[in-house]
């Protein structure tokens, strides 16, 4: 029997967690290419069916979207139930599930600001850009904001609590084009941002913060210490 030939041997770990990666990078490339392919197909059928009935709906996306509106509830109402249902441990995973929506929103915040794509009711095209300017298209805030939060769920708890907050996200994104808000596009890449960046960084948050709560006759909070 001869001895196997180290040039024909198939790749190592490093070989093949490479080819993981760029399997994974050609995917996503693809579906955002579809994406940007189906903007205007999509933005025309959203426009072709507007209603009383679906802009109510597309209304409660938006609001669940909206962090000024939904994150103080959120955070507190994380924080007590933390509290409630497994003390210093619950603690410090709703406050790391905050700390990893913060950055999957913030993530995006800035890629939204560096590329200032026009939104779909500028009616300036699907490749208009202005960049360092507030207020654009890609990708979309309230989407990532809402996958954000979903991914930090999911990181946290066991169960399925986070299939309920996954499917708010995705209402979320079509909210924001039922209502003329966002390219398809925009939401795909705000929610792969939200998704994945607020999924890590929470991650991440459990490890190096340490976290107890603080809770007084009058009031609840936490104290945050970062640890080496």
């Amino acid at each position: 029997m001869s001895a196997p030939n180290p040039d024909r041997a198939g790749p190592g770990p490093a070989g093949g967690e490479t080819s993981q990666t760029w399997k994974r990078v050609g995917l996503g490339a693809g579906v955002l290419g579809g994406a940007l392919l189906l903007d205007r197909s999509i933005r025309d059928l959203a426009l072709d069916h507007q209603g009383a009935f679906g802009r109510d709906l597309a209304e409660g996306g938006h609001t669940y979207g909206d962090w000024k509106r939904t994150a103080p509830f959120l955070a507190g109402g994380g924080i007590l139930l933390g509290v409630a249902l497994d003390g210093e441990t619950g603690v410090r995973r709703a406050t790391s599930a905050f700390f990893g929506v913060f950055a999957g929103s913030m993530s995006n915040t800035l890629l939204n600001w560096t590329l200032g794509r026009s939104r779909p009711r500028d009616e300036r095209g699907v490749l208009h850009f202005d960049p360092f300017r507030g207020n654009a298209s890609l990708g979309s805030g309230h989407t990532a904001y809402a996958f954000a939060i979903a991914a930090a769920v999911d990181e946290v708890t066991d169960g399925g609590w986070a299939i309920p907050f996954y499917a708010a996200a995705a209402g979320t994104g079509l909210a924001r084009i039922y209502g003329d808000r966002h390219w398809l596009s925009d939401v795909v890449v705000g929610g792969f941002i939200g998704w994945w960046v607020g999924g890590r960084a929470t991650a991440a948050a459990e490890n190096w913060l340490g976290i107890r709560p603080l809770i007084a006759r009058d009031a609840v909070g936490v104290q945050v210490r970062f640890q080496e």
